[in-house]
This record gives structure tokens, C-alpha cells and sequence, in this order.
């Protein structure tokens, strides 16, 4: 996978010592489908290794294959933390494609009673049966409703899922969406994850031939890219082009 730092800024020190860096990452994606999103941790360390700031985070992109991005991050370190007459900057993550399913729907049972959305996943890393459980409460004293679904996701596969999310629309009987809900959890391989949420507040008329429709979205991961480039820790107040 193609990536390599673009341009790394360093300020001059403020009063208190304080520098800020800004760094640029360009990641391009070399694989044969489309990316959403890019996972990446960016690190400063001094030549004998101390590292002294980094910054992990995400992007949610549109890559399709060749497409490149570039990521812009920055961080904070104080000047006492150098040490030795240069920097070396670091970026390493993963690209990501997406898995989607539309599970279906189901109608909102009756108060005190419950329901069951059956479906089936055909994805590398999950296949099998998947039941929603959907139940609703009685009308409490302010007349809300509590509606709760679960499920239990399944990962067979040997990879470790960062995002897989559960959405759930409630719909009236118009077609109109009347709240939404996303539950997203980290999935472990060989393992199963239990799915556990709600809607709340919905009024008893609202549900009258309302129903709830399910979706699941996860984010795989396909390629890594690892990046470095060392710069003078001496030159602050200056942007160097490091590509």
C-alpha cells in the first residue's frame, strides 16, 4: 500500500515551551475495490526512539482504486522532550471497505409482546441465521413507549472487526421514519457480540402500523500502509516537504 508524508510543519516554541506539529499523510488506495474509511495512528519519537506525541483517529472517505488521499493531523510537544538533532514522524493503518445488509423489517408487536425479524448473512466473515429480537413495552405513565431490540452478531472469521454497526428505523404507517438508532461494537474473531438497544418515547398512536427495519454495516479491513520520514528538529518555524 502507497503512503509516504507529504509535508511535516513545526512551529517555533510559544512562551511555555509548546511546539505544534503538522503533519501531512497521503495514502493511496492500491487495492481492487473501494475504501470508506481510513484508520491511521501518526506518532513523533526523538533518534533513540522516545516517542513524545501521537495521534490516533479516522477518516471516512470515498476511495475507489488509485484514488489517494491525504490526511492532515497535528499534534502537541514541548520543547523539553527533544532531544538529538532530528524527529522522526511515523504513520501506519488500514484501509477499509464496507459490508452492507438490509435484514429486512417487521411490525411493532403489541404492548407487552415481542417480535422476530429472521434473515440469513452471506459475508466472508459471518454466514448463517441472524434473529432480531424486537419487543415493546406497556404504555408508562406519561404514555411512552419503550421499544428494545437485540441480536447477536457472529464473527467465524479470523480477522478483527473494528466497526460493525446495527441500525434500526422506526417507520409510521405513512412511510415516514420516526426516530433511528445505530449501535456499532468492535467484533473480535471467533467470537460473537451481543446487540442490545432501544427507541423510546413514541406515543401509542405513532405505532399504530408502524414498523422497524434493519441494517448492518461493518468495515473491513483489506490493506495496511506504514510511512516514516526523519526531518532536523532544528529547523522550527519552517514546512518541509518530505515527499
Amino acid at each position: 500500500m502507497t503512503a509516504f508524508f507529504s509535508n511535516l510543519f513545526a512551529n517555533e516554541p510559544d512562551d511555555d515551551g509548546d511546539i505544534r506539529f503538522d503533519t501531512e499523510l497521503t495514502v493511496t488506495n492500491d487495492t481492487d475495490q473501494p475504501i470508506y474509511q481510513i484508520h491511521y495512528k501518526i506518532w513523533l519519537s526523538d533518534p533513540e526512539g522516545a516517542t513524545f506525541e501521537l495521534t490516533e483517529s479516522y477518516e471516512d472517505v470515498f476511495l475507489s482504486p488509485g484514488d489517494g488521499y491525504t490526511i492532515s493531523s497535528y499534534g502537541r510537544a514541548n520543547e523539553r522532550y527533544l532531544h538529538g538533532s532530528s524527529i522522526l514522524v511515523r504513520g501506519i493503518g488500514y484501509l477499509a471497505r464496507r459490508d452492507f445488509r438490509l435484514l429486512g423489517e417487521v411490525p411493532i408487536p403489541g404492548p407487552g409482546e415481542s417480535a422476530r425479524l429472521k434473515t440469513s448473512l452471506d459475508l466472508g466473515w459471518s454466514a448463517g441465521p441472524l434473529v432480531v429480537l424486537v419487543s415493546r413495552s406497556v404504555t408508562d405513565e406519561e404514555g411512552d413507549i419503550r421499544l428494545e431490540y437485540k441480536a447477536l452478531i457472529e464473527n467465524t472469521s479470523t480477522q478483527f472487526l473494528k466497526v460493525v454497526t446495527i441500525k434500526g428505523q422506526l417507520i409510521d404507517a405513512a412511510g415516514v421514519e420516526i426516530q433511528n438508532d445505530e449501535t456499532e461494537q468492535e467484533v473480535p474473531p471467533e467470537t460473537a457480540v451481543f446487540y442490545s438497544s432501544n427507541f423510546y418515547g413514541s406515543k401509542a398512536g405513532e405505532l399504530d402500523g408502524a414498523k422497524a427495519i434493519f441494517s448492518l454495516k461493518a468495515l473491513i479491513p483489506v490493506a495496511t500502509f506504514d510511512a516514516n520520514e526523519t526531518t532536523e528538529a532544528t529547523l522550527m518555524g519552517c514546512t518541509f516537504s518530505l515527499a
